[in-house]
């Protein structure tokens, strides 16, 4: 993937385990270059699915049709529980680099016209660089969920190893970060 400071992205947003006191939550964070977007979202070709609905199988095989795309992922984990609103703002502005544009960040999730003022704030007084900060449910956009799907993986792969997280890890770890 390209990445200079003329490229414009659309950045995905989804989590994992969110709303539990056990485990971890993992926030994923889905970088697309907006001149591969059309091809990305073509060839994806994906209708809903969630990572909890899919069968391991399916999993593997989404997985493996993923692994050459050229998109980014940059996730974050936390030890539940956790304060979603700070959580989120604190991953937005840490993962965002200053010299990317942003074009349009969306979310995976509904959330209410005073939340996400107030979110959009907080992001600008940080120093997030963004035309456009929406919540939105992710069957209206495929790379939520592509975000679901890498959210999951890795949420899964922390708290619960088994042979196929494991594999599907190791042929999309060249695609996610996961800062220490």
């Amino acid at each position: 993937m390209k990445n200079d400071s003329l490229s414009q992205y659309f950045v995905y947003i989804d989590e994992s385990n969110i709303s539990t006191n056990l485990g971890h939550s993992a926030y994923s964070c889905v970088f697309v270059l907006c001149i591969n977007k059309d091809d990305i979202e073509k060839e994806l070709n994906i209708t809903y699915l969630h990572w909890v609905d899919m069968p391991w199988k399916l999993r593997i095989k989404f997985a493996e049709k993923i692994k050459n795309l050229d998109f980014v992922c940059k996730c974050t984990i936390f030890k539940n529980p956790i304060n979603q609103e700070v959580v989120l703002t604190d991953f937005i502005s840490n993962i965002i680099n200053n010299d990317l544009f942003v074009s349009k960040i969306t979310v995976d999730g509904k959330k209410p016209k005073h939340y996400i003022s107030r979110l959009k704030k907080k992001l600008r007084k940080q120093g997030v660089i963004f035309d456009k900060l929406l919540f939105t449910n992710d069957k209206s956009e495929s790379f939520l969920r592509l975000a679901d799907f890498i959210a999951g993986l890795i949420r899964s792969y922390i708290d619960n190893k088994n042979e196929s997280n494991e594999y599907m890890f190791d042929i999309l770890k060249r695609k996610i970060k996961i800062p220490n």
